[in-house]
Parts: C-alpha cells; structure tokens; sequence
C-alpha cells in the first residue's frame, strides 16, 4: 500500500500545473473578477496540487502539521485578498478530489488492489482533503470575526455622538438599542469628552432609546456617577412615560439627576 501511495503522488505531482491550469480556466469562468489575481492564484494552485501529493506520502501526525501550516499561510494570504472568498475558493475543492480521485482509481485497478484497499485509499484522500478545507477556512473565519469586531466598534463608536451647543453645554442623544458594545463605548467616549471639551453641563437625551431593560438603567447610573465624578453635571431629557414606568418597575429612580419630558426643557434648564 505504502508503494501504491508513493507511485500515486509522484504522479500528482507531475501533472501539477496541467491540474493547476484546468482549475485556473474553470474558476476564470465562474468567477471573472479573479482572472485580475491569475498571477498569484495559480501558483498558489500548483503548491496546493503538491501538497496533496505530498500528503499522500505521510503518516497521519506529520500530514496533519503539513496541512495546518500551509493552511494558515495559504489562508491568511487570501482572506486579506480584496475580491476573493472563502466560498469561491472552496469551490476548487470537488476539482482537486475529482482528478486525484481519477489518478487514485487508475493507479489502484494497474496494481490489481482489492475493493477493499481500493476503500482505504478513497478514504485517505477524503481525510487529506478534509483537512485541507478546515485549515485553509480557519484564517478566513478568523478574519471575518476581526472586520465584524471593527465594524461594530466604529458603529458603537458613531452611535455616541455628543454635540456641542455652548461652551459648557452639550447634548448626547441615545437612539436605538443598548448593547454591550455600545454600553461600553459610552463610558469610555462620553468621559472623555466631557473632560476635553470642560462640561458644566451634559443632556442625555433618551426619547430615540427603544429599550430600557436592567442593563440599560445600569449603564446609565454608571455613567451619571461617573460624570459627577469629573465635574459634569448630568441632566437628562426624554423621559417619556414608558421609560418612566419601566424605571419605576426595576426599582430605580433618578434621584438627585434632573430630568425632562422633553429635550427643549432640558435646554432652558441649563441656559
């Protein structure tokens, strides 16, 4: 078996970049925009045909540690690539199965093996080609979830603005929905803010709010504590009576904080 295997991949390996250009043309033809990239995907193409090849020889530990470190390279290389994703290159996959598959059979039959060792080869190849799917997704997977982290941090961070109406007024309006990400950039901007621009006075605005759970009373009576702490006076505005209800509900009350109806209110307030 072991010989079968190694006459196998001398095999792969050979027709490597005939495989390679087959896949090119193909992908070319589904995908258009990536015939732009040809110069860097078909050599990347030929490494992978080699790789399978090379797999073939190898013992399972040594296969593995192959595969999970050309995946990480291969992968992170073409996750950061501009046009091109993961479901595009997971398309070339049923290629490369197809014709090592061909060889495979084709060797297998020439050396007279029995059904059942014909089995153990497929079933190799199909371990290989696993492996080389789950590896190569890792990075993009990874990738996705650090472009999904910035974007909900630049939109958490939009989602905070504070506008200036005097020198020492300013009004931060809440519009939405209240999330952990949001909460977070909250305590951390309005502060900043506050001390940067010198505050008497912040008008916290909640009649875009659309929720007022137990989280969000929280997040809001760190932030007036934490605002006094620095010298800005919090008042807030909105109070509607479906916010004043559900405050009432939990337990909570503004106390000392001056609140408003309306935005207008809290505006002559502080005038």
């Amino acid at each position: 078996m072991k010989e079968l295997l190694i006459r196998l991949s001398n095999k792969v390996t050979e027709n490597a970049e005939q495989l390679a250009e087959l896949i090119t043309k193909q992908q070319n033809l589904r995908y258009p925009t990536l015939k732009r990239d040809e110069a860097e995907l078909y050599p990347a193409r030929v490494e992978l045909v080699k790789l399978y090849a090379e797999a073939l020889r190898l013992e399972t530990k040594e296969r593995g540690t192959l595969i999970q470190k050309w995946g990480q390279e291969a992968g992170t290389q073409f996750a950061k690539k501009e046009g091109i994703s993961l479901d595009m290159m997971l398309r070339e996959v049923p290629e490369y199965r197809a014709y090592i598959g061909t060889v495979l059979k084709h060797e297998g039959i020439t050396s007279g093996i029995s059904p059942k060792e014909m089995y153990e080869l497929t079933n190799e190849l199909d371990l290989i080609v696993n492996d080389v799917v789950y590896y190569f997704s890792l990075p993009f997977v990874q990738y996705e979830k650090e472009m999904l982290t910035i974007s909900q941090a630049a939109i958490a961070e939009l989602s905070v603005p504070i506008a200036s109406i005097n020198d020492t007024t300013a009004i931060l309006p809440l519009i939405g929905v209240m999330d952990f990400n949001r909460g977070t950039v909250l305590q951390e901007k309005v502060l900043k803010e506050s001390v940067r621009l010198n505050l008497e006075y912040l008008i916290i605005d909640l009649s875009g709010l659309q929720t007022t759970d137990t989280y969000v009373a929280q997040q809001l009576f760190i932030l007036f504590e934490s605002l006094s702490l620095v010298g800005t006076v919090p008042v807030v505005s909105g109070v509607t009576p479906a916010i004043a209800q559900t405050l009432v509900g939990l337990g909570l009350d503004f106390g000392a904080i001056r609140s408003f109806a309306t935005l207008k209110q809290a505006i002559q307030f502080v005038s």
